[in-house]
């Protein structure tokens, strides 16, 4: 169908996934025919969109494969989908790639099918990585290449895959690496001890059950944690202090564990046991295991950003559909009333001076005038609630007086103090905004949690030198009921206190949470004191 492309057929706006994508996206008509190219196709097969677009699919099908496109075009005239289907296709200058196809069908307006869109996934590398690691299972190599190989299993494993798949995937490679029976995988906590989650990977269903009835924190990858090296113990009978495996734990040999680190953060920790054939684990074992852990170290701290960052966009909407709820119900109940009471007193001025009235008439119109004043008074008092404008007319100092004054108002604290050195200055937009955000966040939690009658917000520019400030120190800090920090911030509930630690180390900064029951609660953030004048373009740090 000449003519149609990816932006025609899809049902939506696909131009910048179409254009962007390092997959070959590519859009054919009925008759086989290409129809839309994009850039991630040329990078794969080497042809560019001049030379593709009107050509036949099969310009990029292998003599041996040209009935594939056929048959994939029965299915999707059928309606039906193809999902990662794994063939052979052929560049430009003859190499055989081996691609994940996933096809489906193309639809104008009316929902006719016109075509097929298909993408293309170059996985000739993690083919050749999956072989390399199978005769891994069945040779002994040397040093070097097992460290290549570790490399290259856990860079694919880390493109690939995603979440708790990616920890199963990095175990088993470990143990195939290793040559171990099993091998075990955990995930250290969070700003609390013991483990958040674990994998393992090498036992029957029923031995894993055994090891899954075990508390989280437990056994041996708990004890990991603790460590700074790895442990490689020849025969475990030789180390009877060496505790921690969960009870019914399958007999175990040799033993090779590795703390998984990234600096001096402990993320968790991966053991081995049981070298086939009944050897040791040796020196090569140790290091190429400590090689992939390493990569798993970057796994786990990316797969943990993502989750505090999916937890910081739902608070993020969950405050902005408050913050509009909160917006309509003063219209409704405030700016509104005023503007309808002030419509209906000077239709009522308009009827009585038509009547010849004029006495009433001047009253309706007082009592509409000062509606309308009303509504004036109201207006400002919405739009300086908001937080950017607040900034910009009042400053920082200014805008933080004004908040804890509003919140003493609502929340009646006996006592709010306001303590800074901050009067009249301007720091970049970002730190200011942060700044604001975080004391908003830590002010509407002791209103709603702490049951606190007094509240102090201190903002302190500390020098390092006697003539300019290096950092902001923002300290909120009440005396009411107080908590256990590690239950609120573990529970999904609570994303403010994860909303305020991203929003300090998103700048830069450095985020301080102390809270016990009983004792109250103080949220201290250390933040880059950038001056407005410091950065320049388009206001991003």
């Amino acid at each position: 169908m000449p003519g149609m492309d990816c932006h025609d057929a899809a049902e939506f706006d696909v131009s910048m996934v179409f254009e962007m994508s390092d997959d070959a996206i590519i859009c054919k008509d009925l008759d086989n025919i290409i129809r839309s190219w994009n850039r991630g196709a040329e990078r794969i097969y080497g042809y560019t969109a001049e030379e593709a677009i009107g050509s036949p699919v099969t310009l990029l099908v292998p003599h041996d494969r040209k009935h594939e496109p056929d048959e994939v075009l029965q299915q999707i005239q059928h309606g039906e989908r193809v999902d990662h289907q794994e063939t052979v296709r052929q560049a430009k200058d003859g190499t055989r790639l081996e691609i994940s196809l996933t096809v489906w069908p193309a639809r104008d307006a009316t929902g006719r099918i016109v075509g097929a869109i298909t993408i293309a996934r170059d996985i000739t590398g993690r083919q050749q990585t999956a072989r390399t690691l199978r005769l891994l299972q069945h040779s002994a190599v040397d040093r070097a290449l097992v460290m290549e190989t570790a490399n290259r299993v856990a860079l694919d494993i880390l493109a690939s895959r995603t979440g708790n798949e990616a920890l199963l995937h990095i175990a088993e490679a470990a143990r195939a690496l290793s040559g171990a029976q099993y091998a075990a995988l955990g995930v250290a906590r969070q700003n609390a001890p013991g483990l958040q989650e674990f994998v393992t990977t090498g036992l029957t269903p029923e031995e894993e059950a055994v090891i899954g009835q075990r508390p989280s924190g437990a056994g041996v990858l708990g004890l990991l944690l603790n460590r700074t090296e790895p442990m490689r113990i020849d025969s475990l009978s030789e180390h009877p202090n060496f505790v921690g495996f969960p009870p019914n734990h399958p007999p175990m040999r040799s033993f090779l564990g590795i703390p998984l680190r990234r600096g001096e953060t402990v993320l968790g920790s991966l053991y081995l046991t049981n070298k086939e054939g009944g050897g040791a684990f040796t020196e090569a074992d140790e290091v190429a295991v400590q090689a992939l852990g390493a990569h798993a170290a970057v796994a786990i701290h990316n797969l943990q950003l993502l989750g505090r960052q999916r937890a910081l966009i739902s608070g993020l909407i969950a405050a902005q559909e408050e913050e509009r709820r909160a917006v309509a119900y003063d219209l409704h109940d405030g700016l509104t009333q005023f503007v309808m009471a002030s419509h209906a007193h000077i239709e009522a001025f308009r009827r009585a001076h038509q009547a010849g009235k004029h006495e009433r008439a001047t009253r309706e119109l007082d009592q509409g005038i000062r509606y309308l004043k009303d509504a004036v008074v109201e207006s400002r008092r919405l739009v300086n609630g908001l937080r950017s404008l607040a900034l910009d007319d009042l400053g920082l100092a200014g805008a933080l007086e004004q908040l804890i004054t509003e919140e003493k108002a609502r929340a009646n604290w006996q006592e709010a103090e306001f303590v800074h050195n901050v009067a009249g200055r301007r720091y970049h937009k970002n730190v200011e905004t942060t700044v604001y955000r975080v004391a908003q966040e830590a002010l509407t939690n002791v209103r709603k949690h702490a049951q606190a009658d007094r509240v102090r917000l201190t903002l302190l520019a500390a020098p390092l030198t006697g003539i300019k400030a290096s950092h902001l120190e923002l300290e909120i800090q009440d005396w009411g009921c107080g908590f256990v920090p590690e239950q609120r911030s573990a529970d999904p509930a609570h994303v403010g206190l994860q909303s305020m630690h991203e929003r300090a180390h998103l700048l830069g900064g450095a985020y301080f949470l102390t809270s016990r029951p009983g004792q109250g609660t103080l949220v201290r953030a250390v933040l880059p004191a950038l001056d407005a004048s410091e950065t320049e373009g388009d206001g991003t740090i």
